[in-house]
Order: structure tokens, then C-alpha cells, then sequence
């Protein structure tokens, strides 16, 4: 993914996974703000929310990168 000066992160996250990862943040930002997630565990709830935000504004996930996975469908087709 390095090549020369610069990091190459192709994008691989459709709209619908886009959107859901943005829901899933604000959800978990909720459960934090609301206390009902507690001290040691509210640091990760955080950081998981702070992930699923920039990977959804990034439009790339590394973890779909190391496994293969693209949810970008390249080419529509209509019937």
C-alpha cells in the first residue's frame, strides 16, 4: 500500500456500509455519553466509535484490505 511518497487505500466501503458504520458510531457515542457504559470499557467504546468514523469518512477499511473484502460494487448493471 506505500508507494514512493505516498500512502495508496484504495476504497472498499460501499454507501450502505458507509452509512451503517456512521450509525453504529453515533450509537455508541450514546451509550457513552448516556453512562451506561462505565470507566475502563467507555476508553474503548470510544475508540471504536473514533474508527468506525474515520473509516467511513475515509471510505476505506484496512481491516476489509487485509482480508479481501470490498463492498464497492465497481459496475452497476441495469436490467
Amino acid at each position: 500500500l506505500y508507494t514512493g511518497n505516498k500512502i495508496n487505500m484504495k476504497k472498499n466501503l460501499s454507501r450502505n456500509d458507509r452509512v451503517a458504520r456512521i450509525v453504529i458510531a453515533v450509537l455508541l457515542s450514546g451509550l457513552n455519553l448516556s453512562v451506561i457504559v462505565y470507566w475502563p470499557e467507555s476508553i474503548l467504546v470510544w475508540i471504536g466509535a473514533g474508527i468506525m468514523i474515520v473509516t467511513a469518512i475515509v471510505g476505506s477499511c484496512p481491516m476489509y484490505s487485509l482480508f479481501g473484502i470490498n463492498t464497492l460494487s465497481r459496475k452497476r448493471t441495469v436490467s
